[in-house]
């Protein structure tokens, strides 16, 4: 996933987390664990090393996500292809990014591929669900009491 495209795709995003790039960045990493939390998947987010002011020594590992930085020289794009293209399994890989000519090049490799405001969507929903679930667990541990068990 193209950090960046993501997060000018966002608007909201943007707004919540404020003007700090680095706070949206790190906002957006929020929301992708929650996602990979509630879809059992493995987020990559690839963000233009160029375009962050102080690129992080070590970045807190960040379970269900990976989180790189392109390199000197390099974009996210250049970075999302090469990992597309070593891929064993492409036609498994989403990438999300509302570059047109970056998602018909990593389709072109086998890849599938969305805009950032249709994974937006796909964001909701998914954290839609997964707040469900929670709710109706917390509900159902409520339902009934110890003494319950032992009653009768």
């Amino acid at each position: 996933m193209d950090g960046y495209s993501v997060m000018h795709g966002w608007p909201k995003l943007r707004r919540a987390a404020g003007r700090s790039l680095e706070a949206q960045r790190d906002a957006l990493v929020r929301v992708l664990q929650q996602y990979a939390d509630a879809r059992h998947c493995r987020v990559t987010v690839v963000f233009d090393g160029y375009a962050a002011k102080r690129r992080p020594e070590t970045l807190e590992p960040t379970p269900g996500v990976e989180v790189l930085f392109s390199e000197s020289g390099k974009t996210a794009d250049d970075v999302i292809e090469r990992l597309v293209g070593l891929a064993a399994a492409r036609s498994h890989i989403q990438v999300v990014t509302s570059d047109k000519l970056e998602r018909h090049t990593v389709e072109s490799l086998g890849a599938q591929s969305m805009d950032a405001e249709l994974f937006e969507t796909e964001v909701t929903a998914a954290l839609g669900e997964l707040a469900a679930l929670i709710r109706q667990h917390g509900r159902s541990r409520r339902l009934g009491s110890v003494r319950h068990h032992f009653e009768g």
